[in-house]
């Protein structure tokens, strides 16, 4: 077996939970199926093959709570290899890696970023020359983690705005689409004008769980007034996903009655058919699907996996030749593999789809963060940049599904994406901890050519959601600082 070794003198200072979220990575990034065990402060992880291999684990930071990191690639070894400052290794080396490419195209380096970036440096070599196993040793790999993710995020902060002004000076204001995801269970009565003002698209998410209440009976009359609301201020609709696939999302007599595949993807057609029939040209993206990459509650077969897709996706282009077909990738960075030994990636799965040449118009990324199961664990602003630009070699426009952590606007913010987890303490400046500013990452986001919509993927937190509060509306009704942020966005760079 290929298993590494760590040593690691904080252990008890962890929350438990960490350990399960470590898993290793090849050249391609996608998870292999993992064994590990903690005894005493000895980590150990590995799998059936003899390869070297990069460590991802959540790890509690004070720049960004807690967020998964990863070393460097990693020979298999009998020594032990110190946790904390393999992890550091990873975290430093891929902030000078993205610095150093960056600089090549231009950028512009922020005042602070450099001294911060060289005491991460230093910070990382007291590590790794301190006696080893020692508290100096732990601390030094702590304190190039924390400098390392703080200028990370200086650094794409200013990328962001620096290509984002670029792209004005040669495209003027862009096409890009920035939207929200509408909700049943949230009138539009009393946020329209809000929403109106900040966005140019809105998606309506028809999914066939929340159309069928109980076998063969329908309600569209929610998602009819959203999509009328949406034609009368002249916003963008994007229809779906229109058959959710996730856990728990599924119509209750299909996953009670356990229905065979064919019966499932009867239904799932004849209701994008339907949709399709509904609301076109009052649309103009259709989302077929999501969760179809990811565990679910029918447990199909990866042939079984694509067939749906490739059905859904042929339904959807018969009914409206015109307008765009999406289908929606949740977890990109593949972290449930670590878990599914059989489970088919995303990548692959993607570019199986592509392959086929069914008319598939774009790619929708599902980036909703947090440690529950379903979701994408947090990840630091470079890593998130990383994998969009990994996405886009596949050639197809990109819709992003965003989610995170939010401030409430009486200035303390709401629970961070790891709720319920032990956190560090506050940073050394007072902050409070929370993952990425929302603000930011839609900024990053917006400024990639190959992005062409964000959805910010929850309304308000009066609507319970996986991974925190991360409404735009807080329970007490009051819109929170993110969203004067989206229409400072919109105004500044967008239609």
């Amino acid at each position: 077996m290929g298993d590494l070794h760590f040593h690691t003198s904080q252990a008890e200072e962890f929350d438990p939970r960490v350990w399960n979220t470590a898993y290793l990575t090849g050249i391609e990034g996608i998870p292999w199926h993992c064994h590990h065990r903690l005894q005493g402060e000895q980590f150990s992880i590995g799998r059936e093959i003899d390869e070297s291999g990069k460590l991802n684990i959540v790890w509690p930071t004070t720049a960004l709570g807690n967020v998964c990191l990863a070393t460097t690639s990693l020979r298999l070894s009998p020594k032990l290899y110190n946790l904390g400052v393999e992890v550091a290794r990873g975290t430093v080396h891929q902030l000078k890696n993205q610095a150093y490419e960056w600089q090549r195209i231009g950028l512009k380096f922020p005042d602070g970023f450099l001294p911060l970036a060289d005491q991460a440096l230093d910070y990382l070599l007291q590590g790794l020359t301190a006696p080893a196993q020692s508290k100096q040793q732990h601390t030094h790999a702590q304190n190039a983690i924390d400098q390392s993710l703080q200028a990370s995020v200086a650094l794409c902060d200013t990328f962001s705005t620096q290509a984002l002004d670029s792209r004005r000076a040669t495209e003027g204001r862009l096409a890009t689409l920035l939207g929200a995801r509408l909700q049943p269970e949230v009138s539009l009565t009393s946020i329209g004008d809000a929403l109106n003002s900040a966005f140019n698209l809105v998606s309506v998410p028809v999914e066939l769980g929340r159309v069928e209440l109980s076998s063969g009976k329908t309600d569209f009359s929610h998602f009819d007034q959203q999509v009328e609301w949406a034609a009368n201020v002249g916003k963008r609709v994007c229809v779906g996903p229109l058959v959710n696939f996730r856990k728990g999302q599924l119509p209750q007599w299909m996953v009670l009655l356990d229905a065979e595949f064919e019966k499932v993807l009867e239904v799932s057609c004849e209701h994008a058919a339907r949709c399709v029939e509904r609301y076109r040209g009052k649309t103009h993206v259709w989302n077929c699907a999501a969760g179809l990459n990811v565990p679910g509650d029918m447990n199909w077969s990866d042939e079984e996996v694509l067939r749906m897709a490739v059905a859904l996706i042929e339904t959807v282009r018969r009914a409206d030749e015109r307008s765009p077909v999406l289908l929606t990738i949740d977890q990109p960075w593949s972290e449930y593999l670590r878990d599914e030994p059989n489970g088919i990636s995303p990548l692959h799965f993607a570019d199986a789809l592509i392959r086929a040449d069914l008319g598939l118009s774009g790619l929708a990324l599902d980036l909703s963060f947090g440690t529950e199961p379903g979701l994408s664990f947090p990840r630091d602003p470079i890593d998130i940049s990383r994998l969009v630009d990994r996405w886009a070699m596949l050639g197809l426009p990109l819709m992003i599904h965003l989610s995170c952590p939010t401030h409430t606007p009486q200035g303390p913010q709401s629970s961070s994406s790891t709720a319920g987890w032990k956190t560090p303490a506050a940073s050394s400046t007072g902050a409070p901890i929370n993952f990425v500013s929302p603000e930011l990452l839609t900024r990053l986001l917006l400024c990639k050519p190959a992005v062409h919509a964000v959805i910010w993927d929850n309304l308000s937190d009066r609507v319970p959601k996986a991974g925190g509060a991360s409404g735009l509306w807080g329970v007490d009704g009051k819109a929170k600082p993110l969203l004067r942020n989206m229409l400072d966005l919109r105004r500044t760079y967008l239609h």
